[in-house]
């Protein structure tokens, strides 16, 4: 303001003469009211008031804004008290008990609130991990592996030091965000016990093989003289697409999008937060290559229709040859996403061949 104010004087003044450059701004604001123009000095404060109100104006939507996404973190009461049973997966119910604290648990986790915009999708990919969850602890049981109470209790330990609290603290809050500690644990062991059939079907696949790393090396040295895209996906198949607008309107709001899309993503690359990687124009489907190409970084795209399924993307970043640093093409890093992708490939599957043999009921 004080800049804006010197310049505006310093244009007043190289009009006037000499004489009248010596005049203060008090002979200048009269002279400018005498001649029925507005004062100086007025416009200054007049300037100095709007851009109050405007800064005013936008701490309170902040609160406002600050306000709801509290009120949508609070437990949420989606079912009443009614009994309901939402599924029954190999002749074991879930209950709308069950779905309650899943998704109050889902919420305090995430972050995510239910809100008009994302209460079905919470809701569908909540009812999703629960039978994935009775899936998995009964693939645990059939296969032999126990999870401990003492595996559970170091499993507490771990979650409290890594969002640095005590386990009290977490209990503490679980009560208060309406999750009872007995579900709670229960999807950590279903997660625990998914972790160890995972890795044995790693361990007869065998490891990410020396010519597997580098001929993933070479491919990436061979595409250093190409534009190349930083691409991370959300992909939904269309038949559980009801609310992806609303998905597409969230991402665009909330940068978060590497949470959105390990929550709600359908491709082997949601456990990586949807990171696609590296790519060129002609390694994507054509419809996709074509929204890329007229991205800008960072921008969120509308659903992108490719076969059965919607594709939302963002763009992380942009490679120019001969102008920017080129991708890593260090081993142990190539070796370990290398590794991460088979992971998440044989879990992928390991899964969706349980579902297919499942006998699962929808009940609501």
């Amino acid at each position: 303001m004080k800049r804006f104010f010197v310049v505006a004087c310093l244009c007043v003044f190289g009009a006037l003469s000499a004489s009248a450059q010596k005049a203060d701004i008090s002979a200048l604001d009269r002279s400018a009211r005498s001649n029925g123009k507005q004062s100086v000095l007025f416009q200054a404060q007049e300037m100095m008031a709007q851009q109050a109100q405007e800064q005013a104006r936008l701490e309170e939507q902040k609160r406002r804004m600050e306000e709801e996404r509290r009120k949508a973190l609070r437990p949420v009461n989606l079912f009443g008290n009614e009994y309901k049973i939402f599924a029954e997966v190999n002749g074991e119910i879930i209950t709308s008990r069950d779905m309650q604290n899943r998704v109050n648990a889902f919420v305090a986790t995430t972050q995510i609130p239910v809100t008009a915009q994302t209460k079905e999708m919470i809701i569908q990919k909540v009812l999703q991990a629960a039978i994935d969850e009775k899936l998995k602890l009964q693939e645990a049981k059939k296969n032999g592996v126990e999870i401990s109470e003492a595996d559970l209790n170091d499993g507490m330990k771990n979650f409290a030091s890594s969002n640095k609290i005590s386990v009290s603290k977490l209990r503490q809050t679980l009560r208060e965000t309406g999750v009872d500690e007995a579900v709670f644990r229960a999807q950590m062991k279903a997660e625990m016990a998914w972790s160890r059939l995972v890795m044995m079907k790693y361990r007869r696949l065998g490891e990410v093989s020396e010519a597997e790393i580098q001929k993933a090396v070479d491919l990436v040295n061979q595409d250093k003289t190409k534009q190349k895209y930083l691409i991370s996906e959300i992909v939904v198949d269309k038949k559980k697409a009801k609310n992806i607008q609303d998905l597409v309107e969230n991402l665009r709001k909330d940068p978060r999008f590497e949470l959105y899309a390990m929550q709600f993503s359908e491709s082997p690359t949601a456990k990586s937060g949807g990171n696609l990687g590296w790519v060129s124009l002609n390694q994507l489907a054509e419809p996709l290559a074509n929204v890329v190409s007229k991205m800008k970084k960072g921008a969120v795209s509308s659903p992108i229709s490719v076969g059965s399924d919607f594709y939302i993307l963002k763009l992380e970043k942009i490679y120019r040859p001969g102008i920017d640093t080129p991708p890593s093409t260090n081993p142990d890093e190539i070796r370990e996403l290398l590794r991460s992708k088979k992971l998440e490939e044989i879990a992928n599957k390991y899964i969706r061949d349980l579902r297919q043999q499942a006998v699962i009921e929808l009940r609501v």
